[in-house]
């Protein structure tokens, strides 16, 4: 992760870190074998990694491994949609040599975008956002964007009532 992104930098290319990595940063560690990074240009991305290290994954126009490390990663489209979710991802606006971390806000955000648009493929967002939930002690005062946040309240919900039949 912090090869690629010195890259994308050393190229003037802002670059955001979502994913698992995102998700271990905000206090619910779990295993992940890729690393997912939005950009504003996936192709100009591609380039630049690619001569520097990296090897494009074959048949992929978004994911190159680190020749060294052997670690994946998948390059994402800043201010696009990945997949029917009703959210489009953000537009990465830092050029930095260290990574730059979603916010948990965004990192909940598009998990949920995520799991909404594909939720039988996406079952690990909706993990994901419920163990972020129990890690940072959301509750409703947490403000979402209106397209998810019907489905956070209802996460919450659930969770208390399934929480509540175990005492």
């Amino acid at each position: 992760m912090r090869k690629a992104v010195r890259v994308l930098a050393e190229h003037g290319i802002p670059s955001l870190v979502v994913g698992g990595y995102a998700v271990q940063e905000h206090g619910y560690a779990r295993f992940t074998s890729d690393v997912d990074i939005v950009v504003p240009d996936v192709a100009a991305a591609m380039e630049r990694l690619s001569i520097s290290g990296f090897r494009v994954n074959p048949g992929s126009s978004m994911t190159l491994t680190d020749r060294v490390s052997k670690v994946e990663i998948d390059l994402l489209p800043g201010d696009g949609a990945v997949g029917p979710g009703p959210l489009m991802l953000p537009l990465p606006a830092v050029v930095s040599e260290e990574p730059t971390i979603a916010t948990l806000r965004t990192l909940i955000e598009i998990k949920l975008s995520s799991y909404l648009g594909s939720p039988v493929s996406r079952l690990r967002d909706l993990a994901d956002v419920i163990e972020l939930i129990k890690a940072n002690d959301l509750d409703e005062s947490f403000a979402l964007h209106e397209a998810v946040a019907g489905k956070f309240i209802e996460v919450l919900r659930d969770m208390r009532a399934e929480g509540n039949r175990s005492k």
